[in-house]
Formats: C-alpha cells, sequence, structure tokens
C-alpha cells in the first residue's frame, strides 16, 4: 500500500499537470484568436512596408524585389499590375492565384483591403488567409496580395509556453514535496502515537502549536492518551481493591474454618469463630452486590423506574428503619424538612439515604445528633445531612467519592464499610441529574455534612 506521502504528492502533481494542459490549450487558443483579429491589420503594414521599401530602393525588377520580400518577411506574394501582368514570389504564391477572384481584383483597384482565403489540401493544417490592396510601384499601380506563411508568432508562443510551463512544473513539484512532507509529518507522529497507545502506552504526548485541524487533532490525541492513562491507572486500582478486599475475609473464613477443626477449641471460642465465619461471608456477600450494583450503573441499560411522590416521606421512613442503631448509641436523629414531590427511582433513592445515614449513624460517637434537611431550591431538592462523628479530614474529601477509597480515620476496616457506599450513591445521584458533595458550608472536621441536589423532575436523557 503506498504511503499517504506518495499518494498526496502524486495527487497534487496529477492536479498540476491537468490545471497546465488546460491552462495551455485555453491560452494557446486565446492567442490563435486575437492573433487572427490582428492579422488584416499586419498583412496591412506588411503591404505599405513593401511599398516603402520599393520607393526607397527602386529595383530595376520588381520579380527580384518581391522576392527578396517574400524570402525576409516569410510571406507569399502576388502582385497584379492594371494592365493585367502578374508577378508571384513565395511557396504559396501560384495557389493564391488560383483562389484570387476578378472580383476580388477589382475591389483591391478600387482601394479596398480585400481577404482571400485561402484552402490547404485534404489532410493538411489550415492556411492563414491573405489580404490585399492598392500599392504604388513607380509610377504603376497594383494590387498587391500577401499571405504569412504561418499564422503570427506562433510556434515562438508554444515554445515560450512550453518552456514557462516544464519552469512552473518542476518548480512545483519541488514545493509540493515539500509541502506533502510538511503535512504528513504529523500524521505519521499521530499514526507512530496511536501505535504507542494502542502497545498501552499512555505517556506519549504530541505537539499541539499548530492551529489548524491537524493541531486541533493532536490535542484531542493528547487529551485521549489522558484519559487512558487515568483509566488505566483506575483499572489496576480497582483490580488490586478488589483483589484485596476479597482476600482479606477469604483470609479470615480460611483461617478460623481451620481453627475448628482443632479438638482444643471449646464451646465459646466455637461460637465466636463461627460468627466471624458468617460476618465476613455476609461481608463478601455485600461487596459482590456492590460491585454488581456499580457494573449496572455504569452501564447504559440499568434499569430507571421514576415515579412521583413525597420525597420527604421517604427520608422520614429511612430514618425509622435505622431506629435501632440510632437508639442502641442513644443518638438525636432531627429531622427538618419541608413537604417536597420529587420524580424519581424510589428504590434508587432509597439505597442513597440508607447509606448515608447509616454512615452518619456508623461514625458519630454516643449520644451524638444526625440532622436532616430538606429545601426546594430553584427546581432541585436540596437535602443536607450532617453528624457530629469524627468528620472527614483536609487529605480525605476529595477522594471520598471514589470506589474502595477509606480514610484512615473515617473508614477503617474494623467498622466494616467496602469503600462503595459513597461510590454508589454518588452515581445514582448523577444518573438522576443531580450530585452528591460535601457540604462546602460546614466544618468537615467537627463532624461529616453531605448536600446532595436533586432536580425535582427527571432529566429527559434518563
Amino acid at each position: 500500500m503506498h504511503s499517504l506521502y506518495v499518494r498526496i504528492t502524486a495527487t497534487f502533481l496529477i492536479i498540476v499537470l491537468i490545471s497546465i494542459g488546460v491552462a495551455f490549450l485555453f491560452t494557446n487558443q486565446m492567442f490563435k484568436r486575437d492573433a487572427r483579429g490582428q492579422l488584416p491589420q499586419l498583412m496591412e503594414k506588411s503591404i505599405d512596408r513593401i511599398e516603402q521599401l520599393y520607393a526607397v530602393s527602386k529595383p530595376t525588377s520588381i520579380k527580384v524585389f518581391l522576392d527578396e520580400m517574400s524570402a525576409l518577411q516569410g510571406q507569399s506574394i502576388i502582385a497584379v499590375s492594371i494592365n493585367n501582368r502578374v508577378v508571384t514570389a513565395g511557396e504559396r504564391s501560384e495557389l493564391m492565384l488560383r483562389s484570387l477572384t476578378y472580383e476580388q481584383l477589382l475591389s483591391a483597384f478600387r482601394g479596398s483591403t480585400v481577404r482571400l482565403n485561402i484552402f490547404s489540401e485534404v489532410g493538411e493544417p489550415p492556411l492563414p488567409p491573405a489580404f490585399g490592396k492598392l500599392a504604388q510601384f513607380g509610377s504603376e499601380r497594383w494590387a498587391l496580395f500577401v499571405q504569412p506563411d504561418r499564422f503570427p508568432q506562433n510556434s515562438n508562443f508554444i515554445w515560450t509556453a512550453v518552456t514557462l510551463l516544464v519552469t512552473l512544473l518542476l518548480v512545483g513539484s519541488v514545493l509540493i514535496l515539500v509541502a506533502a512532507r510538511y503535512l504528513v509529518m504529523p500524521l505519521k507522529m499521530m499514526t507512530n502515537a496511536a501505535t504507542r497507545m494502542s502497545e498501552g502506552d499512555f505517556s506519549v504526548r504530541l505537539p499541539a502549536r499548530r492551529g489548524d485541524e491537524l493541531g486541533e487533532l493532536a490535542e484531542g490525541m493528547n487529551k485521549m492518551a489522558l484519559s487512558l492513562s487515568q483509566l488505566e491507572m483506575m483499572r489496576q486500582d480497582f483490580v488490586s481493591n478488589v483483589s484485596h478486599e476479597i482476600q482479606s475475609p477469604l483470609t479470615s473464613i480460611g483461617g478460623f474454618a481451620e481453627a475448628l477443626r482443632s479438638e482444643e477449641v471449646t464451646e465459646a471460642e466455637r461460637e465466636r469463630y463461627i460468627s466471624i465465619i458468617k460476618q465476613e461471608s455476609m461481608r463478601l456477600s455485600r461487596l459482590s452486590e456492590n460491585l454488581l450494583n456499580l457494573a449496572s450503573l455504569d452501564s447504559q441499560h440499568h434499569p430507571f423506574h421514576p415515579e412521583s411522590y413525597r420525597l420527604d416521606r421517604q427520608l422520614r421512613d429511612v430514618v425509622l428503619a435505622c431506629e435501632p442503631h440510632w437508639i442502641a448509641k442513644r443518638q438525636t436523629v432531627e429531622l427538618l424538612m419541608e413537604e417536597t414531590t420529587i420524580t424519581a427511582d424510589r428504590d434508587q433513592l432509597n439505597q442513597v439515604w440508607m447509606n448515608l445515614l447509616s454512615n452518619s449513624m456508623k461514625f458519630t460517637p454516643e449520644d451524638g445528633k444526625i440532622s436532616c434537611f430538606l429545601t426546594e431550591q430553584d427546581g432541585f431538592a436540596v437535602v443536607r445531612i450532617t453528624d457530629t462523628g469524627i468528620g472527614i479530614s483536609e487529605e480525605d474529601r476529595e477522594r471520598v467519592f471514589e470506589r474502595f477509597y477509606k480514610g484512615d480515620a473515617s473508614r477503617d476496616r474494623s467498622q466494616g464499610g467496602s469503600g462503595l457506599g459513597l461510590s454508589i450513591a454518588h452515581k445514582i445521584a448523577r444518573i438522576h441529574g443531580g450530585n452528591i458533595t460535601l457540604d462546602p458550608g460546614a466544618d468537615q472536621l467537627a463532624g461529616a455534612s453531605f448536600m446532595i441536589r436533586l432536580p425535582l423532575a427527571p432529566p429527559s436523557s434518563s
């Protein structure tokens, strides 16, 4: 397969050759038309010049004089005197004489300029016409007819035009070769970059200094490489995190299962080991369920069933469902909610509220306080969930919604979390056209505070 460089160069050369050929033919025809239009005036001047030279040189023989004029000017000449004497000179003079009619001869003697068409033999190129008028040679009056051997300057023009066009072709070819290389070079760089990216090297970057479409393409490829690099890092982190999350409970289950085989284990220890194995199994089950849920949310085919319902009632129901948890820790739950009707997927949002409220109860110490506020603002339902728990440190705030991320204090393994709950809640909010953020107006070190904004009506894309 030919390279793009060869194709561009060949295409440009073909276009140049066609353009030069068309320009040559067009210019040649234009020149012929202009030259033939000027032919009568040129022939009249030629007759006047012959007449003047005769008067100056005063030759003894008109035949010799006309032969010299014919050779000098490249013309065929016939002269007919008023006494019907005929003198010819030049290779086509006899053909001119046969073409001359009596009426044309009389018209010339009367002072008119006469056009005499000369017809060539079959298969030969057309001949230039002859022109004649009255001329004075000494004391005699003659009807003088002259015909150029060829159309004026046609051969000179063709030679000049061919030389010029060949020069233009050579210069243009060199410029095209340089320009084509300039155009193809960034494309080769992009091809090499694409090849490296296909092999997994996403560190490649292209110079994007050009202000044209190639520059935009290079900038787009740089952004794509950066995105692919980030995706690759996320993939590696995801695989590492999943492996770690699965390995830990499996190790615990295997260790305690092996301990149960020992005959020295007491009944109380056996019950405790079985309880731990059950907890770790449930933890694996929750991890598997969360992973499947995330995979479903990431796909374009996750079920979305919006319905209109009272959001404030849903939040109150979730708080009541969690009552055993906050009662056991003697926590206070404060609800300040406006009556708000929303159109959304009830089950998905229920998962969001359950995750956020259970996290607040889990990481808030005994006798702490959890608050839930609901208001309407500019077509959005705004929910704020705050607590007086251990809070979120500065370095954890930007990563709190990342999958498997656990802060040093608030997401340790002893609490039983997998680091997927907030990611799932964040994804559900985005599907509904809203978002979840850490409340910028709250002191996160004095307890966690999340703000959830959801449109009262679902986006059309959902």
